[in-house]
């Protein structure tokens, strides 16, 4: 099922970063060539920023292409560096639940009547990026933390 949603999030992803690069050149040629700017492209890449980042964060979390700061966990043993993942992932998926997905929620929901400028779209669809982020950030990270409970369960057994 992940490697369905990895193929599905990066095809939404490609399909931006075309429309982002388009939508970009439009505004340069209707601005210089022109002389009249598009006034929907400026908002256009704004919002697809937006979705580009709520799609593209959890897409780097599963595959473990995120940043992160080793040089203390390097030093840690193997159940120490188990233990300190299970913490992060608790942290994360308390934050996905919370802050992103009712947050998310509590905004998308604030936000209906409401109309994009240029574009005139409900703005609930560019609030809706956040819990869905969220939702996918449970996704890749219940496997992992399943996955590290299990190997940590494992070093028990084994005495280390």
């Amino acid at each position: 099922m992940i490697k369905i949603l990895n193929k599905i999030i990066e095809v939404i992803i490609a399909i931006l970063i075309v429309l982002m690069v388009l939508g970009n050149f439009w505004q340069i040629f209707t601005r210089f060539v022109l002389g009249n700017a598009a006034d929907w492209t400026e908002e256009f890449l704004r919002y697809s920023l937006i979705w580009l980042t709520m799609l593209g964060v959890p897409y780097a979390y599963g595959k473990n292409q995120h940043i992160a700061i080793e040089f203390i966990t390097d030093k840690f043993s193997a159940r120490g560096k188990l233990i300190d993942g299970i913490f992060i992932q608790v942290l994360i998926l308390l934050i996905s639940v919370f802050v992103m997905i009712c947050g998310g929620v509590m905004v998308t929901k604030n936000a209906v009547g409401q109309v994009s400028a240029a574009l005139g779209m409900p703005m609930q669809f560019y609030y809706l990026g956040v819990p869905v982020c969220g939702v996918l950030m449970i996704v890749y990270t219940l496997p992992k933390l399943i996955g590290d409970i299990k190997a940590l369960a494992e070093t028990k057994k084994e005495g280390k």
